[in-house]
Order: C-alpha cells, then structure tokens, then sequence
C-alpha cells in the first residue's frame, strides 16, 4: 500500500508513548483508566489498549493509544495541553512519540 493510498481512506493511527513519570505506575494507570479520562478518549475516538511499566525503571511508563490519525499526536505535541498531560504523572519532556499508519 503507498502512501497515497493511505491518506485516500480512514486511517487508524496507533500512537505509542514512552516517558518519566512523576507518580507511581499505579497512580498514572489508575488514573488514565479512570471513567473521566476514559470519556474524554471515546469523545475523540481514541481507545488505550496498552499502559505498561518498565520492568528495570518503575519510573518509566508506554501507553499505545488507537483512534483517527494525527489525533493523539496533536495532543500531546500542542503546549498548551501540558498542564493536562502532567496532571496524570505523564513527565512532558522527553516524551517519545511513535506513529503507526493502517
């Protein structure tokens, strides 16, 4: 499949995140799987299928996240949704960003 063809049909984007946390794992997952945060996902049509801790740095956390292409990305590259970002335990800088395409 090219790159055309993608941009021609719905393209489901899965993001992956790697970063710090400022929190315990179990207080940024507790947190991201809250009813509030969940609600906020399904209104942008985003799911989390996966919020895994690193097993030789607790302080270090991946979330993959489903849903319309370029969505997540805006999030989490727009400044002014910092303050959103952190209040989970999510360390803002130094967040790695990958994009899959299908």
């Amino acid at each position: 499949m090219t790159e055309n063809t993608l941009t021609e049909h719905n393209v489901t984007e899965t993001t992956v995140l790697d970063f710090r946390l400022s929190n315990s794992f179990e207080e940024y997952r507790d947190y991201m799987n809250a009813p509030e945060q969940q609600a906020m996902f399904a209104e942008m049509g985003v799911t989390t299928f996966y919020i895994g801790v690193c097993q030789s740095d607790p302080k270090r956390a991946t979330v993959m996240f489903q849903g319309p292409e370029n969505v997540l990305c805006d999030v989490f590259t727009n400044p002014q949704t910092k303050p959103v970002v952190e209040a989970s335990g999510h360390v803002y800088d130094g967040t790695v960003i990958t994009r899959w395409l299908a």
